[in-house]
Order: C-alpha cells, then structure tokens, then sequence
C-alpha cells in the first residue's frame, strides 16, 4: 500500500525531489491511498497509475475545535495588536505568497487596524516578499501548542495557494470557528467546500475574499457554525477506520 499527499515534487522545482522509485512503486502498488479527489487525479495523470486510488481524508487536530485565544501577553510578545488576518504554513512558490503580498497594501488602506500575521519557518521568499511592507509580522515557526490559539485568534485565516493536495491550515481554521478565505484551486474547494469564501489566486480576488469575510455581519455565524459542521466530518477517527478497511480487503484478497 502506497499513500502519497500530492504530486508538487513532479511540479515545482523549488521543491524537493521526487523519491527516485516512487512512481515505480506507485505503478506496481496492490493499492494507493490519496488524501483527495484532486491528487488521486495528479497521481493517476502524472505518475501514469492504472488503478484508481483510494481517497481517504486527513482529519483534524480535535484541539482546534476547542481552542481558545492567545492571551494578551501572548499577543503582546508575538506583536499582534487588534485584530489580525493569518496565513499559517511554508513559502514556497504553490503557496502564492506573492499574490498575497500584492494585496495586502489594499487591505491595509481599507482596514487600517489590521495585521496580516504570517507564521511558518523562515524562508528568504516569505522575507523579501513581506518585510518591508507596513502592517505585517513575520511570526516565524511558532510551539505546536500554540498554533491552535492563533489560529482561533485570527479575525480570518487565509490561504492562497495555487497548489495543495489538502489543505490543512483552511480545515485547521473552520474547525476553530475563524472564516476562511481560500484560493478556488486545487483541493482547496474539496476541503472548503461551501462553508468558507473562494477566490481566484489573485491580488485582486484575495483582496476581495478577506474584505467579505471581514464584513459578514450576521452572515458570519452562519458560515463559522456551517464550516465547524464540515470540519467534524474531517476525524482522525474516520481515516484510521478507512484505512484499516484497504487493508483488511487486501488480506482477504490474498
């Protein structure tokens, strides 16, 4: 049995490379396990795979539905004044910081309160994007532990990528209550579906997504209450039984 998450070592040249043999394996594979319709799609057209792959989803951290926010000293010391707009995650060129880095000088004319809080391990593309730009902290990667209450802190979580083969950070986001503004791209929709704001990945659409998740009003309720719902679908529970399910078929069938 082979899992694989997505195909971006194939895609991207910034990332790292393909494990030599993992096509290869994937094509002689009993059965493959994917984490989405999207990369089942990826594996079957790039890594030329005949048999369809078994989708079974990641689940959620059960922390995220019960977070609570970042106290004020914990606020204070990571520089978060009023409220903030997150984007949690890696810099690399599928995560499309740039685009992200494009609009937030609108977002920041419009909401002048706002802080757009990056957190994620240091990466010159996420520094020469963003360092010089007013209103934005660069959060670096931040304990486990406190992951969840800044993500239930954020007044939305935002996540541009052109490319992910889940999408956690989105899931992560509506499992703690916080809107979410996801690019229509990828598997981003499959995990969103209709309980978050999907935008083209573009300056202009972020712009416009992170503006209408801002401005929900009585809305809002509505959408969190909806995304809280969806992301109880997403358990960790559900994958382990599912993927104890491929194994017992491939055991009877040997």
């Amino acid at each position: 049995v082979v899992t694989i998450h997505d195909t971006v070592a194939w895609r991207f040249p910034d990332e790292s490379a393909p494990v030599r043999a993992a096509a290869q394996e994937a094509r002689r594979a009993d059965a493959i396990i994917c984490v989405s319709h999207f990369s089942a799609g990826e594996v079957k057209g790039m890594l030329g795979v005949e048999r369809d792959p078994v989708v079974i989803y990641n689940g959620v951290d059960e922390r995220f539905f019960t977070a609570s926010q970042l106290r004020p000293e914990q606020r204070s010391g990571l520089g978060l004044v009023g409220p903030y707009l997150l984007h949690s995650g890696g810099a690399a060129q599928r995560k499309n910081l740039e685009a992200l880095a494009e609009a937030w000088p609108a977002l920041r004319r419009e909401l002048p309160d706002l802080t757009l809080a990056l957190c994620g391990p240091e990466h010159p593309r996420r520094t020469r994007l963003f360092a010089g730009l007013e209103g934005v902290r660069l959060l670096g990667r931040q304990p486990e532990d406190l992951v969840p209450k800044l993500v239930a802190g954020a007044a939305a979580v935002v996540v541009p990528s052109t490319y992910e083969g889940f999408g956690l950070p989105a899931l992560e986001a509506m499992a703690a209550g916080v809107p979410v503004v996801a690019a229509r791209a990828s598997a981003l929709p499959e995990v969103v579906g209709d309980a978050g704001i999907l935008v083209e990945p573009t300056a202009a659409g972020l712009a416009a997504g992170v503006l209408d998740a801002l401005r929900l009003g009585s809305g809002g309720s509505a959408m969190i209450d909806k995304a809280r719902d969806r992301a109880r679908e997403f358990t960790w529970e559900r994958c382990v039984a599912e993927h104890a399910a491929v194994w017992r078929r491939l055991g009877a069938a040997a």
